[in-house]
């Protein structure tokens, strides 16, 4: 991630001989004007040199059949404008089909890696018109030394989340601080499950919910280092001991560059990351191979932002969507059909909704009521449209944020998933046209949730 390089950049201040046992790759790399925008491309490489099996969780990565040798586990350009302060991050899916440079052959775009990285470089520059100007690579125990020394990545859990392919397990609903190892099992997860109480729940968006989920875990890394600091020499320290033989950067990254860099985004606002996905389609190869092909026409907008055709929007920062799994729902009969409180907790578990308690009120109720904590208004909207006739709204102390109490009156008629699902969109600012008269990104993105992600705190709940 970004971050690593900013922040091993501010580990110089202690000497330029430990920047300088950094490995360094020698790369043909495009050209950026002294404060213009700059792209780095960012490889998260699958190489396990170093890992040991005494090591917490190895076995995740040690056990057989493991691959050797090193191969590109995320991909991903991070856009830097100095002069705005500003950052927006592009994932690419690594099973990207298209044409690797200089092989005459189309492949996944995780394959370039294998041949070289100057192969990566060149297929991103000639496929999708992103010139690249930095390269960082982070092996996965750099990574797990990396979170480890900023004392882990603060998390909301809406619910527990296993992978038992990558290692990932946290076991209960909150806040939770993930370590080296769980941080790595957690980027790394493609095989994710998510609990809602009675089972488990298998994530079918494989590498497209992994990309969100790294995206995620890169803004909440970047609120660590923020509420760390830079003045910290001990924590600098370790950081660049802990990316020493486990990262690369391109050998035209100075320290000039990266303490520039550093200093002016010592305060950046993790929020205000402008993240994309390229949009694509699933192919079937001749071969069989399950692959994505790009979608030109729907990525141009994106592309362009990355290309430095257009300026990216500054997002306007509000709280993410509330969804059925971040809301604990208790449900009370006050109608006169017995049961009917246990029928309805079938229906809202059924459609995502975590339970609560089940049972009767302690009087008799006339209209049905759903009660939320104060700020929870839209958890009590959400869980509101799933009852007929309209629920009453009503904002109750005595309940715990992240939960909602139905009072069923001897008004409730139905319980049913509401027909018309909101759609997920990210309000931006109007943006400004780049200059040379370049077309301006679009006010208004939406966009499809990929797969589970972990979700905003309650309301009164932070985390970190």
């Amino acid at each position: 991630m970004v971050v690593t390089a900013v922040v091993v950049g501010a580990g110089a201040v202690w000497g330029l001989w430990s920047f300088g046992r950094l490995d360094r790759k020698n790369l043909s790399l495009s050209d950026a004007a002294e404060g213009e925008p700059q792209n780095y491309l960012l490889i998260g490489s699958d190489s396990r040199d170093g890992i040991e099996r005494s090591d917490p969780g190895s076995g995740a990565m040690l056990a057989g059949g493991s691959p050797g040798g090193r191969r590109s586990d995320s991909i991903e350009i991070v856009r830097i404008d100095p002069r705005s302060t500003r950052i927006s991050m592009l994932s690419i899916p690594r099973d990207l089909w298209l044409p690797i440079a200089n092989t005459g052959k189309e492949q996944r775009i995780n394959t370039a890696y294998s041949t070289s990285v100057q192969n990566v470089v060149d297929t991103i520059e000639k496929n999708l018109g992103i010139p690249v100007h930095h390269y960082v690579e982070v092996d996965f125990k750099g990574f797990q030394e990396l979170v480890d020394t900023i004392g882990g990545v603060p998390l909301y859990f809406n619910h527990p989340v296993r992978d038992r392919n990558s290692g990932l397990r946290v076991d209960q609903k909150g806040c939770a601080v993930l370590d080296g190892y769980q941080g790595l099992a957690f980027a790394r997860s493609r095989h994710l499950e998510w609990s809602n109480g009675s089972q488990w729940v298998s994530d079918p968006s494989a590498d497209l919910g992994r990309m969100a989920r790294q995206q995620a875990l890169a803004r909440a890394a970047m609120g660590r280092l923020r509420s760390m600091g830079l003045g910290d020499v001990g924590r600098v320290t370790g950081l660049v001991d802990a990316a020493v033989g486990n990262v690369t950067l391109d050998d035209q990254l100075g320290v000039g560059d990266i303490l520039g860099l550093a200093r002016r985004f010592a305060e950046f606002d993790p929020a205000t990351i402008q993240t994309y996905a390229l949009p694509t389609t699933p192919h079937t190869t001749d071969g069989g191979a399950a692959v994505l092909l790009l979608d030109p026409a729907a990525a141009q907008p994106t592309l362009d932002v990355f290309r430095g055709a257009s300026t990216p929007a500054v997002t306007t920062t509000t709280a993410p969507p509330v969804r059925p799994a971040d809301v604990t729902v208790s449900i009370y009969n006050g109608s006169p059909t017995q049961g009917e409180a246990r029928r309805v907790s079938y229906v809202l578990s059924a459609g995502g909704f975590a339970l609560g308690e089940v049972g009767n009120p302690d009087g008799p109720v006339q209209r049905t009521t759903v009660r939320f904590a104060k700020g929870g208004r839209a958890m009590g909207e959400l869980v509101a449209a799933w009852l007929g006739p309209a629920p009453k709204l009503v904002e109750d102390a005595k309940v715990t944020p992240g939960s909602v109490r139905v009072d069923l009156g001897t008004d409730f008629a139905t319980v049913a998933e509401p027909s018309a699902k909101p759609t997920t969109t990210t309000a931006v600012a109007s943006p400004a046209t780049a200059s040379g008269g370049s077309a301006a990104a679009p006010a208004t993105t939406t966009t499809t949730e990929p797969g589970w992600t972990p979700s905003a705190p309650p309301p009164g709940v932070r985390c970190g």
